[in-house]
C-alpha cells in the first residue's frame, strides 16, 4: 500500500509538471486556429475583434478611451462591464513582483531612463503572417508579408532620424511557443540598448474591423497590445497611452485600441516593449504599410528624441535563434521530474543507488553471457 501511494504521488507530480509547462500563462499565448473573439458593450454592441485568445478580465480601451472589462465568455462572445473613460495621461512608471517566468530567463536591463536615445527595435514573433490580397495566403512560413511592414516601418523611422535595428528572425512556427523562440531576440536586440521594441504582428479578423481613412489615405488601423502577466504592465501601459494621445491627436482614427490581454508577450524584457497589430488578413499589405507609417511618426514624441535623417543606418539583423534555451529548461524540468518520481518509488537516495548499481551488474553480466 506505502508503495503504491508513492508512486500515485510520482504520477501525480509529473502530470502536474506537464499542466505546468502546457499550462502557465507565459507560454499560453495562444491564437484561435480560425474564427474570433467579439468584445460586447453592456448593450449588446460589438466593440472589438480579436483572434488572439480572451480571459475573463482582460480589457480593452476603445478609440474613443471608453474602458471595458471582460466579465463573462460564451464561446466566441466576451461580455463586457463599462469602467468609464480612461485618462491618457502617463502615470508613475513602476514595475510589479518578478514572474516565474522572469527569474528563470532573467535579462538585465537599464531603466529606461538610463537607454534613451534614439534607437527603435523592431522584430515579428509571428513570422509567417501575411496578408492574402498582396500575398496570396495568410500564412507563409518563415517568410510571410508582415516583414514588409516591419521594412516600412523601419524606413520611417530612420527618415525621421532614428536609428532602427529590425531582426527578420523566424520564429516559426505559428504556435504557442512562438513567444519563448521570439524572446532570445527581443534579449539580443536590448543588448543593443533601444529606446523602444516592437513585435509586429497583423489581427485576424474582418477586414472592416481595421479600415481606416487618415489624413486622405486609405490604411489599417493598429491596435497596441499589452501584456497582464507583465511585472513591467504600468510602464508598457503608459507608453501605449503616450502613442495613442498623440496619435488621437495627429492621426485620428488610426489607433484601434489598447488591448490588455492576459500573458506576457515578453514584455516584462522592458519599460517600453509594446506589441502592435497593424491591420488584419483581409486587408491589403500596402494599407497596412501606409498605416504602419503614419503610426511610425508619433514613435520620436512619445520617446521624447528627434534628430535630422542619418546618413548611416545599422543593417537589418538576422538572427538564427531557436527554441534551444526553452527545450533545455523543459529537460531539465523533466530530469527533475524523473529523479523525484525515482526517490519516490525507492523510498530512500541510498535504496536508489543500490538498485541502480544492481542494474549496471545485470547489464555488464546479460553481455558477458552474449
Amino acid at each position: 500500500m506505502k508503495a503504491v501511494n508513492k508512486h500515485l504521488v510520482a504520477f501525480t507530480a509529473l502530470s502536474f509538471l506537464l499542466v505546468f509547462l502546457t499550462s502557465a500563462p507565459t507560454f499560453a499565448h495562444q491564437e484561435r486556429s480560425e474564427g474570433y473573439y467579439s468584445f460586447l458593450d453592456p448593450r449588446g454592441k460589438v466593440i472589438f475583434q480579436t483572434a488572439l485568445q480572451v480571459s475573463l478580465g482582460d480589457e480593452f480601451i476603445g478609440e474613443d478611451n471608453s474602458h471595458y472589462r471582460v466579465t463573462r465568455l460564451e464561446k466566441d462572445k466576451a461580455y463586457c462591464e463599462y469602467l468609464g473613460k480612461v485618462s491618457l495621461r502617463a502615470q508613475e512608471e513602476r514595475s510589479g513582483p518578478t514572474t516565474w517566468f522572469s527569474t528563470l530567463f532573467p535579462l538585465r536591463t537599464s531603466p529606461v531612463s538610463a537607454v534613451r536615445g534614439k534607437t527603435v527595435a523592431i522584430y515579428h514573433t509571428h513570422s509567417d503572417e501575411s496578408y492574402v490580397p498582396s500575398d496570396g495566403s495568410a500564412s507563409i512560413y518563415a517568410r510571410g508579408g508582415i516583414f514588409k511592414v516591419g521594412n516600412a516601418m523601419t524606413a520611417r523611422l530612420r527618415r525621421l532620424g532614428l536609428s532602427v535595428i529590425h531582426s527578420t528572425t523566424p520564429h516559426d512556427p505559428h504556435d504557442a511557443m512562438a513567444y519563448t523562440r521570439s524572446r532570445r531576440t527581443a534579449a539580443e536586440l536590448l543588448r543593443r540598448q533601444p529606446a523602444a521594441i516592437f513585435d509586429v504582428h497583423r489581427d485576424a479578423v474582418p477586414r472592416e474591423q481595421y479600415v481606416a481613412t487618415v489624413k486622405g489615405e486609405n490604411v489599417t488601423k493598429v491596435t497596441l497590445v499589452v501584456g497582464r502577466d507583465n511585472p513591467k504592465i504600468k510602464a508598457n501601459l503608459n507608453f501605449a497611452k503616450q502613442l495613442k494621445e498623440i496619435n488621437d491627436r495627429e492621426n485620428p482614427g488610426l489607433i484601434k485600441g489598447i488591448f490588455l490581454a492576459r500573458g506576457g508577450y515578453n514584455q516584462d524584457l522592458f519599460d517600453r516593449a509594446l506589441l502592435i497589430e497593424v491591420g488584419t488578413h483581409e486587408n491589403t499589405r500596402a494599407a497596412a504599410e501606409r498605416g504602419v507609417k503614419l503610426f511610425a511618426d508619433s514613435v520620436p514624441r512619445a520617446l521624447g528624441v528627434a534628430g535630422t535623417p542619418a546618413r548611416t543606418q545599422p543593417a537589418q539583423v538576422t538572427q538564427r535563434t531557436g527554441s534551444w534555451s526553452a527545450l533545455a529548461w523543459t529537460l531539465i524540468l523533466l530530469v527533475l521530474g524523473g529523479a523525484a518520481y525515482l526517490y519516490l518509488s525507492t523510498g530512500s537516495w541510498a535504496e536508489l543507488k543500490r538498485k541502480l548499481e544492481r542494474f549496471e551488474f545485470m547489464t555488464l553480466l546479460g553481455q558477458k553471457k552474449k
